[in-house]
């Protein structure tokens, strides 16, 4: 009679041994990629990490001037404007710069390109730019217009200049702005330099303003 009982009770045991198994772990969720920035070949590069609370760059639009570019225009992305051919390209030398040129005397003109919507509020721009060159006060003269669906602002600011990250204050300076707002881009521009060098330039940077058109 025990050996019977003992002979359910492991039956029972086997039973129970032989269910059903618990369901498998899930395996770890895949880490976040970084999303890609696609080039003008084509080909995707992941994106480079920005730490938390640092706006990102714009990333660089198709169309944009390089070194080897027609050097009588400057391309930025959908639009392009007519370019002294003497302003040389260079390699821009900060994080939102999209473009760069050094123009003779010394000076350089500074071209940042965002999505429309982007690069923010065009007042929040013209006060950023006047407080660079101590205050409101700075700002010698303002003129908006429109040419075809692209709206310029043009502000010129004088006096002395300090740009984010300059330990010195260069005096005698004069900018040249414009704000250019595309239906698919904004564009950020400055000529900025010496009073003189960059007064020198001011009409081929008018002619630069004034001839902005779709790029084709």
């Amino acid at each position: 009679m025990r050996n019977g009982f003992l002979m359910v009770a492991l039956s029972g045991v086997m039973v129970l041994s032989c269910g059903p198994s618990s369901p498998a772990p899930k395996p770890p969720a895949p880490f976040p990629q970084a999303a890609a920035q696609v080039k003008a070949n084509g080909s995707a590069v992941a994106a480079a990490p920005v730490a938390p609370g640092v706006p990102a760059p714009p990333a660089t639009p198709v169309g944009v001037s390089s070194e080897t570019s027609d050097p009588a225009w400057m391309q930025c992305g959908s639009i392009e404007f007519p370019k002294p051919a003497a302003w040389k390209w260079v390699k821009p030398s900060a994080q939102f710069r999209t473009l760069q040129y050094a123009v003779p005397g010394d000076s350089e003109l500074i071209v940042s390109v965002f999505p429309a919507g982007d690069g923010g509020a065009l007042e929040a721009n013209i006060e950023r730019w006047a407080n660079q060159f101590g205050g409101a006060g700075s700002v010698k003269a303002r003129v908006d217009r429109v040419v075809g669906e692209i709206r310029v602002t043009r502000v010129d600011f004088a006096g002395s200049f300090k740009g984010m990250g300059m330990a010195q204050v260069r005096t005698g300076m004069l900018q040249l702005g414009a704000i250019v707002q595309a239906p698919k881009q904004a564009v950020f521009i400055r000529l900025l330099g010496p009073a003189a060098a960059v007064e020198a330039a001011r009409a081929e940077f008018d002619a630069l303003t004034a001839g902005v058109r779709p790029q084709s």
